[in-house]
């Protein structure tokens, strides 16, 4: 396995914080002791890495950023603004400093103190079980399902669930958008201690410390019936791996097509 600092020319978004590209991991579990390595030495911020479909994945986060303007710098201090992100005295229009991070993150916030689990709820994504099947796959091999290009990202930001503010995504209207994911992400981790660890084109991706119990793992599979609008009884197919792993693969798009 190969991982580098990553380059402007390796992304299509701007590198607004620490960021690495790994290619030609070998297993899943190899991936996530890279990503506890990664945490274990930035314990003041929070790691984050893409999962499926890198371009899509960038390509959305791009439109979530332009469309939500999370890069919108009216309002915010630009005096310790690195000069680059300047043109003769006047900003060039988009982020494109780690000195400008605050600004996404700022943006970020402010639209998140409205969302809870439940506004997620009501966005109505739902899931057929060919879609369910295939969250079974996703979460029995991961890897699988990873792109072979992955990135991954410092956010200088305190819990897993803040990191989404360093790649957001959710970007057509019929799947979750940045705020709701955030919501997500923060019920998961407040109510059964998953972490989010990462995002992609069509999956978040969590982990825990530990094992759920039964009671845990029945309450999780109520949750998700309720974020899918699904019976709970197509849901208990999930039980099994929800109990056996301490990673969880959920879509937040409309669709999830592999």
């Amino acid at each position: 396995m190969e991982i580098k600092p990553l380059n402007p020319n390796e992304s299509s978004l701007e590198i607004l914080f620490e960021s690495y590209l790994i290619k030609g991991c070998g297993s899943f579990d190899k991936l996530l002791e890279v990503y506890q390595e990664y945490k274990k030495n930035n314990p003041d911020k929070s790691v984050i890495i893409t999962l499926d479909n890198l371009d899509q994945a960038e390509y959305t986060s791009t439109h979530a950023i332009l469309f939500n303007d999370l890069d919108n710098i009216e309002g915010h201090d630009l005096s310790n603004v690195d000069s680059a992100a300047f043109e003769n005295g006047e900003h060039i229009g988009y982020l494109s400093t780690p000195s400008e991070f605050f600004i996404l993150k700022e943006n970020f916030f402010k639209q998140t103190k409205e969302m809870d689990f439940s506004g997620a709820c009501d966005r109505g994504l739902s899931i057929e079980s060919e879609e369910l099947s295939m969250l079974e796959k996703v979460n029995t091999s991961p890897l699988d399902y990873i792109d072979k290009q992955i990135i991954l990202k410092v956010v200088p930001v305190k819990n897993s669930y803040d990191a989404i503010a360093g790649f957001p995504n959710g970007y057509f209207s019929s799947d979750l958008n940045p705020f709701e994911n955030y919501a997500v992400a923060k019920r998961l981790y407040e109510k059964y201690g998953y972490e989010l660890f990462g995002i992609g084109a069509s999956l978040m991706g969590f982990i825990n410390n530990n094992f759920l119990n039964d009671d845990q793992a029945t309450e999780l599979i109520t949750d998700l019936a309720e974020l899918y609008d699904a019976d709970v009884e197509l849901f208990h197919r999930l039980l099994g791996i929800v109990k056996s792993n301490k990673h969880l693969f959920i879509k937040y798009t409309e669709d999830l097509n592999f």
